[in-house]
């Protein structure tokens, strides 16, 4: 099986983005209003730094941006339900 998969894909930049979120919680506080620009910030850096094998491999799989978006929501959500107490 290829680790090649949407799926894989979207794990590891889920595992970057609970990697952030977890180093620098001052700026993924869900009381901020900036938080939301910190997360889209972080979701178009992932995007932009992709090297020459990552891009192709994102066309192969059809891969946009807006994917890249919604599992950095989605592994913020996870992070917020998981550190709710330490985030209030």
């Amino acid at each position: 099986m290829s680790k090649h998969t949407k799926e894989n894909v979207k794990r590891s930049i889920q595992e970057l983005a609970m990697g952030n979120y977890s180093s620098y919680p001052q700026d993924y506080d869900p009381a901020k209003q900036e938080t939301n620009i910190n997360i889209r910030s972080l979701t178009k850096g992932y995007w932009d730094v992709r090297d020459d094998k990552e891009i192709q491999r994102d066309n192969k799989l059809g891969i946009q941006l807006e994917d890249y978006e919604q599992w950095t929501q989605e592994a913020y959500n996870t992070y917020v339900r998981q550190h709710a107490d330490a985030l209030t």
